[in-house]
């Protein structure tokens, strides 16, 4: 797909991305949607014992599509198309399979154990971060998913309200370094 079919697919003329709220305006749309996706976040994890448990890649899309099925069409659809954000070109989507399967094996690992390690969150939130599978909505679908593998191992992700450090983290030179990101993903454990 050109970037001029992507274009017309997913933004209105003004390059507001197309929603079925019909809002033209891209802050009005902002606020509409920040309003929407946090209250089905805090929905859904106020239930996340009625959610299947964690064990594959594929249960991101009914997250993403729980957080944003009332803002776009493509809610939960993985994307088949390639995407970039500045310079950064995420996961060429032809290669979906096979990070599908990597991300699966990292929490097949972690569902190993009665509780995860914060390298282990981080290497999840690293990949899955790359893997991008969706138009809009991956940071915000990612950390649901993450909180809901999370709290079914009794503990609960503790996101920092500003990303610099993380951002800084993924931007480094050389590979990430899941301790120092892990470290800023703060888990704690729950009471039992």
């Amino acid at each position: 797909m050109t970037d001029q079919e992507l274009v017309t697919r997913f933004n209105y003329p003004n390059g507001t991305l197309k929603n079925k709220l019909g809002i033209t305006d891209a802050a009005e749309l902002a606020r509409r949607e920040f309003q929407i996706v946090n209250e089905n976040a805090i929905a859904l994890l106020q239930h996340a014992d009625k959610f299947p448990k964690i064990r594959e890649i594929d249960q991101l899309n009914r997250v993403h599509r729980f957080l944003f099925d009332e803002v776009y069409d493509w809610a939960g659809e993985v994307r088949a198309y390639n995407l970039t954000k500045g310079d950064h070109f995420f996961q060429d989507f032809q290669t979906f399979r096979e990070a599908a399967s990597w991300i699966n094996s990292l929490l097949n690992s972690a569902n190993q154990n009665d509780r995860i390690a914060a390298s282990a969150y981080a290497e999840l939130l690293d990949n899955i971060n790359e893997y991008h599978p969706f138009r809009e909505g991956n940071g915000r679908s990612t950390k649901v998913f993450l909180q809901l593998l999370a709290l079914q191992h009794r503990q609960y992700l503790n996101f920092p309200l500003h990303q610099d450090k993380m951002v800084a983290v993924f931007n480094q030179d050389g590979p990430i370094d899941y301790e120092t990101l892990g470290q800023l993903l703060n888990v704690q454990e729950l009471d039992q």
